[in-house]
C-alpha cells in the first residue's frame, strides 16, 4: 500500500524560494492528492479488478473486456423504486425504447483524467519557477543558512545592499509575474471543478451538497447521488452469433467494484476543491490590498524586520517600490530574525549613503 504513496514525498521541505502557504497547498498538496488519488483507482488489491459482469455462454473475460471498454448502462426510473419491484439494484431493471439511458463511460478514464489534473495544479509553479530562473536564490546567497560567522554574514549583507541599491526600482516585473501566477491558482482550481463538472456528465457540482442533503431527503424519494454518479450494479448489452448465424442479444449486469472507490474519491474532491477555492480567493484579495496599499506593505515589514529599528524601516519604506519590497520581504522569509535585522541595517545605511551621494553631486558640478 505504500507505493501509492510515495508521491508524498514531494512534501518535504524544499530549498529557500519565493513561495507561501497557498502557493503550497496548489503544487504540493493538491497534486499530491491527486496523482496519489489516480494511483488508488488502479490498485487491484484493494477491491479486485475494475468490472465484473455475469456470464452466460460468453467468456467471462471477452464480456468484461467489452462491456468495460463500451461502457455500461443505468436506467434513471429505477433509481428511486423500491428494491425488488421490478429493480434488483438501483438503477436496474427493463427497459423500453421511451426510457431514458444513462451510459457510464466515465470510468475508464478516471485515472488519467485524475493524473491530468494534478499537472494542471503544478502548472502555476512550473510557470514561476520558469520565469523566476533562479533569481530569488542567488541574490539570498546562502542567508538562509544559520551561520556563525559574524563576518562572513557582514560581507554577504554587503554584498546583497549593494546589490538591491544598484538594482533598485528593477523588481516590479519579476514580483507581477508571481501575483499573475497566484491568480492562475484561482482560474486553475475554478477551472478543474467545471472540467470534472463536464467530465462527470454535469453531476459534480451538485455532488457534495446533494451528499449532506442526503439523509435528510424523504426516504421514498431520495435517491443515493453516490449511487445514481458512480453506481455499484449496471447493465451492458452483449450481442455475438448463435448456433444457427442469428444474433443472439445477452442482456447482463455488471459489478462495477472500482465506484466504490470513485464515490468516495470524488466527495473529497468536490470538499477539497470547495475550500481550496475559497482560500485561494480569500488570499488573491489579500494580495490585492498588499498591492494597493503602502501602509500594509510597511506594517508586514515591521512585523518580519523589527529587529531594524523604526527609522531604518522607515527608510526602507520611503525609497522602495512594491518590487522592491516584494523582494525584500520575502528574503525576510528566509532568513533567521536577528539576521534579517542586520541586512536591513546595512541595506538602509546603503540607501542612506546613496541617498547623500546623489544630495551631494548638484553642488560638486556647481563648484
Amino acid at each position: 500500500m505504500m507505493k501509492y504513496l510515495a508521491a508524498a514525498k514531494i512534501l518535504k521541505k524544499h530549498r529557500a524560494q519565493v513561495d507561501n502557504a497557498v502557493f503550497h497547498l496548489h503544487y504540493r498538496v493538491t497534486f499530491v492528492i491527486f496523482i496519489v488519488f489516480g494511483a488508488l483507482v488502479t490498485a487491484k488489491e484493494l477491491v479486485g479488478g475494475p468490472i465484473d459482469c455475469i456470464a452466460k455462454n460468453v467468456p467471462s473475460k471477452v464480456l468484461n473486456t467489452f462491456c468495460f471498454i463500451m461502457s455500461t448502462f443505468s436506467v434513471p426510473k429505477y433509481w428511486a423504486q423500491p428494491l425488488g419491484d421490478g429493480a434488483p439494484y438501483p438503477g436496474m431493471g427493463p427497459a423500453t425504447d421511451e426510457d431514458e439511458i444513462v451510459y457510464h463511460a466515465y470510468y475508464q478514464w478516471v485515472p488519467f483524467v485524475l493524473v491530468l489534473q494534478g499537472i494542471m495544479f503544478y502548472v502555476p509553479r512550473y510557470l514561476w519557477k520558469n520565469m523566476e530562473g533562479g533569481l530569488f536564490t542567488t541574490i539570498l546567497a546562502g542567508l538562509d543558512k544559520v551561520t556563525l560567522d559574524e563576518n562572513s554574514r557582514h560581507k554577504r549583507h554587503k554584498i546583497l545592499s549593494e546589490y538591491m541599491i544598484r538594482h533598485l526600482h528593477m523588481h516590479t516585473h519579476w514580483a507581477i509575474r508571481f501575483f499573475l501566477c497566484e491568480a492562475l491558482c484561482l482560474i486553475v482550481v475554478v477551472g478543474n471543478i467545471y472540467f470534472t463538472d463536464l467530465f462527470l456528465g454535469g453531476t459534480f457540482l451538485k455532488y457534495g451538497t446533494q451528499v449532506i442533503n442526503f439523509p435528510d431527503m424523504d426516504h421514498d424519494k431520495r435517491v443515493d447521488p453516490m449511487t445514481r454518479i458512480f453506481p455499484r450494479v449496471t447493465k451492458c448489452t452483449f450481442r455475438k452469433f448463435g448456433s444457427s448465424g442469428t444474433i443472439e442479444t445477452h442482456d447482463t449486469m455488471c459489478v462495477l467494484a472500482v465506484n466504490i472507490i470513485n464515490e468516495k474519491i470524488y466527495i473529497f474532491i468536490w470538499f477539497w476543491l470547495v475550500c481550496l477555492t475559497t482560500i485561494t480567493a480569500a488570499w488573491l484579495v489579500y494580495r490585492l490590498l498588499v498591492i494597493m496599499s503602502s501602509e500594509l506593505r510597511f506594517k508586514l515589514l515591521q512585523a518580519r524586520g523589527r529587529w531594524a529599528g523604526r527609522n531604518n524601516l522607515d527608510l526602507i519604506a520611503k525609497k522602495c517600490n512594491l518590487g522592491d519590497w516584494f523582494l525584500i520581504y520575502h528574503l525576510g522569509r528566509n532568513m533567521e530574525p536577528l539576521v534579517y535585522g542586520e541586512f536591513l541595517k546595512e541595506f538602509s545605511k546603503e540607501l542612506e549613503n546613496s541617498v547623500s551621494t546623489l544630495e551631494r553631486k548638484p553642488m560638486l558640478v556647481g563648484s
